[in-house]
């Protein structure tokens, strides 16, 4: 057998104390919406703004992702790790920035949460500015399979993840709009956790 994990994200209630987390698979397709407000809600409302010439970038509230392991049949999990198919599919003036910092997010713990902050004339405060965990970020398509994926950092007792319940840091996800971008619904992305398991 092999260890059953999920991927999650919490939302709502107060710094290092999210009101809410949900399993993605729960929605969806599309799992997850960049959108501007701090809920799981996969609809029209509070849509991104595209900003008024020289304007911008407008930002999507921030999403708390991570890898949980609902039942490790007797296995450890480690070396997590985030990429995409290094194709960004939004189009002209989308993107979606990744923390380059992980969070504290573990069995006993959700220090690293933070709230996403409220829109504020269609946009959310900016990753690196909003979130006191995140001080650097890029663009997600940077990183692809192999070589290329994001390491997570794992805080739970020896870096690894061997019971129900335990999970890997928080991996911050914010969308971005220019003033280049253009109105519609857009192409669905895929996002990818990967991890070794013993």
């Amino acid at each position: 057998m092999v260890a059953t994990v999920s991927i999650r994200y919490d939302f709502g209630g107060a710094d290092a104390a999210p009101g809410s987390s949900v399993d993605v698979d729960s929605y969806g397709p599309p799992c997850i919406k960049f959108k501007l407000a701090d809920n799981a809600t996969i609809d029209g409302n509070n849509k991104l703004e595209i900003p008024g010439l020289g304007l911008g970038p407008y930002y999507s509230c921030w999403k708390h992702m991570y890898l949980y392991c609902d039942n490790p049949d007797g296995h450890t999990i480690s070396d997590v790790k985030f990429y995409t198919d290094g194709t960004n599919s939004y189009g002209t003036g989308i993107d979606v920035k990744v923390g380059l910092q992980f969070p504290t997010k573990n069995s006993g713990s959700t220090a690293g949460y933070e709230v996403a902050h409220a829109a504020v004339g269609g946009t959310s405060a900016e990753l690196v500015v909003g979130h006191g965990g995140i001080t650097t970020s890029a663009t997600v398509f940077d990183y692809t399979v192999g070589a290329g994926a994001l390491a997570i950092t794992i805080s739970e007792a020896g870096s690894v993840i061997n019971a129900a319940g335990e999970t890997a840091n928080y991996v911050l996800l914010q969308a971005s709009v220019a003033d280049s971008a253009s109105a519609g619904t857009k192409t669905n992305e895929t996002y990818t956790f990967s991890y070794t398991e013993a």
